[in-house]
């Protein structure tokens, strides 16, 4: 099956693999619902949000929620800045623009650092939102999320974040930060399947939502028909994604046995950090903007990235995540959420060293 140190999905752990195999009950009823009531208040707690039934799933991608956080949330009157720092910044702009949502957006370079500067022509200018996508997992960087929490605090913003690749990876916590609503899915730091994705609200969204009569949500991803009469019974308006539930319980479970939320930071971040020691021992570039602990992206000058991707596929059947565009023969990004130890980074070091060596010899034959 090979090794999985792709951004999501992850390479799962033994016990979250099997629960497809031990059958489960049906939905529409008080135990299952029990249990989601159960693990979303386990989730918003790790979230840092302390608001009852404030956090809802859905049977969807990150995408889905992402936009389905548009169609609810902007109503007429609204106006967001978007912080676009590569392709999931760009989703959210192609999301306002396909409802019709005026925006502005912080266009940045791949390898150039959001800093206060860049936020300083945005101040005072008529926003009602800020969407931001915490860690740019196209390149990697990680965002300032204070410095973006007191800008949205000083203009009166809402503060939406996507925290789909950050979560469980870096700190991060709602209440502290004034988060407004934050987005995250099962197939990243969760380390289960993909297919289910997890809106967190604060009061105050929840608030815009009952308040605002401009809005005009969807049918399907009503996030009111979600939050009354459903989500405090542990149900949803339609089918939900009912094994990628259990998974996420079990998750939990193993969080709890690791010490909670501190000692799953720190068993990832003990990956990125030996990791990346060892990139920059065998003389591979590592961009110096703020990262993520989530991966590591990695520079290229002497091959290219994706050859080195696809050895590392076909001949190791390791699997690491490409860039697109300009930076689909630069860059490659390495995870390390999920199940895998520091044993297995050494192993990838060995055989990026090899895969490297290969390409260079096929350069010198005139084979590549």
């Amino acid at each position: 099956m090979g090794k999985l140190f792709t951004c999501g999905p992850v390479q799962m752990y033994p016990s979250t693999a099997t629960i497809r195999a031990k059958g489960f009950i049906h939905f529409r009823t008080t135990q299952y619902g029990d249990m989601v009531k159960d693990t979303l208040r386990r989730l918003s707690n790790l979230l840092g949000n302390h608001e009852e039934y404030a956090t809802i799933y859905l049977a969807s991608s990150g995408t889905g929620a992402m936009e389905a956080t548009v169609e609810n949330c902007m109503g007429i009157g609204d106006k967001a800045l978007v912080v676009n720092g590569g392709g999931f910044g760009k989703r959210f702009c192609e999301l306002l623009n396909y409802h019709n949502v005026p925006y502005d957006s912080i266009d940045l370079k791949w390898n150039e650092e959001l800093t206060q500067e860049h936020l300083k022509p945005y101040e005072n200018k008529g926003y009602t939102a800020l969407f931001v996508n915490m860690h740019e997992t196209t390149s990697g960087q990680l965002y300032n999320m204070q410095m973006l929490s007191d800008f949205c605090k000083r203009n009166n913003l809402y503060f939406i974040v996507d925290a789909i690749s950050a979560f469980l990876a870096d700190e991060y916590n709602m209440e502290k930060l004034g988060v407004d609503l934050t987005i995250i899915s099962s197939q990243k730091g969760l380390c289960c399947s993909p297919g289910c994705a997890i809106v967190s609200f604060s009061k105050r969204m929840i608030d815009k939502l009952y308040s605002d009569n401009t809005l005009t949500p969807s049918k399907y991803f009503d996030f009111k028909d979600y939050l009354r009469g459903n989500i405090d019974r542990g149900q949803t308006p339609y089918t939900p994604p009912v094994l990628v539930m259990y998974e996420i319980q079990d998750m939990l479970n193993m969080i709890d046995n690791e010490g909670g939320l501190s000692g799953r930071l720190k068993i990832v971040k003990e990956k990125c950090e030996y990791f990346r020691g060892k990139v920059k021992e065998i003389g591979l570039t590592i961009p110096d903007y703020p990262l993520s602990n989530m991966i590591t992206p990695i520079w290229f000058e002497e091959v290219s990235a994706y050859d080195v991707i696809q050895v590392l596929k076909d001949k190791y059947e390791m699997y690491v995540n490409p860039c697109g565009g300009e930076l689909a023969t630069k860059l490659l990004r390495v995870s390390h959420l999920g199940n895998t130890n520091l044993s297995d980074f050494d192993e990838l070091i060995e055989k990026i060293q090899l895969s490297v060596q290969e390409i260079k010899e096929k350069q010198l034959q005139g084979v590549l």
